[in-house]
């Protein structure tokens, strides 16, 4: 009896402390929620979506650029990058320049690459810097080839719908409803077609619509930031972190590096708390490499990064987006015991 009683005593307050976490999230990030869904139902509404997606799709790459330099250049955190994503998707930008905008966006800035070097040394901050490019080029080249294969049709969960057919009542012209005989001094009937006027149907205000995309964006986003923010924590609480920032501390940069880029990505929290804590790891004899790729794996993949692709993409993205991060990140972790 005392076992269940302290059983269910660890679960409330389990449950507790994620809950707090969440609400935490979602007081700090509330005003860049609010700009996603913005962006995205202004733009569903007042921009011309093919015009736009065409320009990009003939200018790929150029695109691909301008995203990654954009990730890399602006103070954006996870929330901050689903806002800008968010209005892309709405207006059916390809993926090729949104994924590497989510690859590169959460990764770095002009603020974190200072701090960087005050902790690190400008050989490491640029290191990482130059890998938070690096993985947005990747992420977006593969995304190019992968589009074109045909191979993310339909992974977008808020794309906008394709206009439809209305029917017979939206039709113009007349149409032919029924028909009177009449007759003929031969005998001969002859078929007569009445015409009915065509039916006008109003067509919703430009208000009106935006009003309803900001309405179905809203729900959409609350219940998919809430619910993978929930199970982000959750993990986060549940793992034993000590012992994982333990094995990080191996120095081994053969195995340290492909280790810490995969524990990165359940126990990143944030840049603040992150840096400070790589650091002492490698005063205390962690090797560079492991560093880097921890730092990679984990700024790509914490709660808000990883909630906020969720929200816009499907699996098979947020994949895409996953293993571009791992793979860059033990590599550039390998390639930097060269020069670290």
């Amino acid at each position: 009896m005392e076992l269940e009683l302290a059983v269910v005593d660890h679960l409330a307050t389990l449950a507790a402390t994620v809950a707090n976490d969440v609400c935490t999230t979602l007081v700090h990030n509330w005003p860049y929620l609010l700009a996603s869904v913005l962006v995205a139902s202004v733009v569903q509404v007042y921009i011309n979506q093919d015009r736009l997606a065409a320009w990009l799709r003939r200018r790929t790459w150029v695109a691909i650029l301008g995203a990654v330099a954009l990730g890399a250049l602006t103070p954006f955190c996870s929330c901050g990058t689903t806002a800008i994503v968010l209005g892309a998707m709405a207006s059916s930008v390809p993926w090729a320049p949104i994924v590497a905008f989510m690859a590169s966006s959460p990764l770095t800035s002009p603020e974190e690459y200072v701090l960087s070097v005050g902790l690190f040394g400008p050989a490491f901050a640029t290191t990482f810097f130059l890998a938070a490019v690096a993985v947005g080029l990747v992420g977006g080249g593969a995304a190019w080839w992968l589009e074109r294969q045909g191979l993310l049709a339909g992974q977008a969960r808020m794309a906008t719908n394709a206009a439809t057919d209305c029917g017979p009542s939206c039709g113009t012209g007349a149409e032919a409803t029924g028909s009177a005989a009449t007759g003929t001094p031969g005998g001969t009937r002859l078929l007569t077609v009445v015409e009915r006027p065509a039916v006008v149907v109003a067509q919703p205000t430009r208000l009106r619509r935006f009003g309803e995309a900001l309405l179905a964006n809203t729900r959409t986003l609350a219940v998919y930031f809430l619910a993978f923010a929930t199970l982000g924590y959750l993990v986060i609480r549940v793992l034993p972190t000590g012992l994982i920032t333990d094995w990080l501390g191996t120095g081994n940069p053969v195995w340290s590096v492909p280790l810490a880029a995969l524990l990165g990505i359940p126990v990143y929290l944030n840049t603040d708390a992150s840096l400070p804590l790589v650091a002492s790891l490698l005063h205390g004899g962690m090797a560079p490499g492991a560093g880097i790729a921890f730092l990679i794996t984990g700024a790509g993949t914490s709660v808000g990064a990883i909630s906020g692709m969720l929200v816009i993409a499907r699996w098979r993205v947020v994949a895409l987006v996953v293993g571009t991060l791992v793979v860059t990140a033990m590599v550039t972790g390998w390639l930097a015991a060269l020069w670290l």
